[in-house]
């Protein structure tokens, strides 16, 4: 574990070392570094590994001001100077995936390749998809106690509870500097919403690996009998994969070299399938 100085605030590494292929590694919302811990051993040794906790996340600082995309991607050139890394691949899950795209459009020669892990989601329209699903999970009652918040997250979120998100549960703050960071990284996702991605800028080979969604990964809490099951099975076919196709057209037809690929599993399907997730990138890195 390490920390550089970007723009006012203290950013936390995990860098595994190394002299192979330079690779940064860029979490999703509400998720650090940590989280990264059973992908990169299953990377293999060829790479120098390191994965950067976004300012407001984990144990990462909270300053007041550069909650945009271009400070977030300045963030990530500033970590690349700090470690004398001239250019690298980048992997990037969830909403990490448009702070990666940004840094690709805003610096094309620190970049060689970008691997997105659940990325390609239209932010403007996800709202409205997600109103339209028939099964929603309990709600969490304020105030839960760990066990229970740990146990929700379990079931609704990650699909699993392993060391990679044990470290990451481990690394949040207490609950008011939690609050503030929402108040924050609103400003953050406000950007994202309202900025498209910017494919055609892109200067480099680019692969997203989409979550092969089914009832068993999005609803797991579904039982076979429960009578919810073929609304659950009509709104994944019919509202859901139409919508999650049009990003990955979007992105085939706009970047100049872009592939796309499934892999079973949720949103975190990187936590669930750390070998298959690896063997997709290193078959990209290695071919592209």
């Amino acid at each position: 574990m390490r920390r550089v100085e970007a723009d006012g605030a203290g950013l936390h590494l995990l860098d595994w070392g190394g002299g192979g292929t330079p690779l940064l590694l860029l979490p999703g919302m509400g998720q650090s570094a940590h989280i990264f811990r059973t992908l990169v051993p299953a990377l293999g040794g060829r790479f120098r590994a390191v994965a950067v906790t976004p300012r407001a996340h984990g144990e990462s600082d909270t300053p007041e001001a550069g909650y945009t995309l271009a400070s977030f991607a300045a963030d990530v050139c500033a970590v690349m100077d700090a470690l004398e890394i001239g250019r690298a691949a980048v992997v990037a899950h969830s909403v990490g995936g448009a702070v990666a795209t940004r840094l690709a459009a805003d610096a094309p020669e620190r970049v060689s390749h970008l691997v997105y892990l659940d990325s390609l989601t239209d932010y403007a329209g996800l709202g409205r998809i997600a109103a339209r699903s028939p099964v929603r999970p309990p709600v969490l009652p304020p105030g839960a106690s760990d066990a229970a918040e740990r146990a929700w997250h379990r079931a609704f979120t990650y699909g699993l509870w392993n060391e990679a998100v044990e470290a990451d549960w481990r690394a949040r703050p207490d609950i008011s500097v939690r609050r503030h960071r929402r108040e924050l990284l609103a400003d953050f996702m406000d950007d994202v919403v309202h900025a498209r991605e910017p494919f055609a800028a892109l200067r480099c080979p680019a692969l997203a690996l989409m979550a092969q969604e089914s009832v068993a990964t999005q609803f797991p809490w579904l039982k076979p009998d429960d009578p919810r099951r073929p609304a659950a099975e009509a709104y994944l076919r019919d509202i859901r994969a139409p919508w999650r196709r049009a990003s990955a057209e979007r992105f085939r037809r706009e970047a100049g070299d872009a592939r796309v690929a499934e892999v079973p599993g949720n949103h975190f399907f990187f936590l669930a399938s750390p070998q298959r997730t690896a063997t997709e990138i290193r078959g990209f890195l290695h071919s592209a």
